[in-house]
């Protein structure tokens, strides 16, 4: 399946989605926040990454605009996951290059379904 790095600095999601998507076959790696994230993302190379917005360190516009700035990790797909519903974050995080905007609380069996699909688009 896919390599997926969780960026979140709640613990009780980082647990629940590692543990559901590690179940459905994923290789799941997890960082509590942007930098922690940009730390991992060379040695881990994601096949996509699930990123919350707000957290401590480097908020995930900021971690998006990074990985887009840059040759090696711009063609990663991002997945937002936060609890922001403004059109205005929407609109500035799709506008930063993101492929999918999903608002908390999340289910997580249609997440796995959004991330099915999306990877096997991709990979098609």
């Amino acid at each position: 399946m896919a390599k997926i790095l969780i960026v979140d600095d709640d613990d009780t999601i980082l647990l629940i989605f590692r543990t559901h998507l590690s179940k459905a076959g994923h290789l799941v790696e997890t960082a509590v926040d942007g930098v922690n994230a940009l730390e991992k993302i060379p040695s881990f190379k994601p096949d996509l990454i699930l990123l919350d917005i707000n957290m401590p360190r480097m908020s995930g516009f900021e971690v998006v605009k990074r990985l887009k700035e840059n040759s090696e990790t711009k063609d990663i797909p991002i997945f937002i996951m936060t609890s922001l519903k403004q059109d205005a974050n929407i609109k500035k995080a799709y506008d930063l290059g993101i492929n999918e905007y999903i608002t908390k609380p999340i289910n997580i069996e249609h997440l796995k379904l959004r991330i099915d699909k999306f990877l096997g688009n991709t990979c098609s």
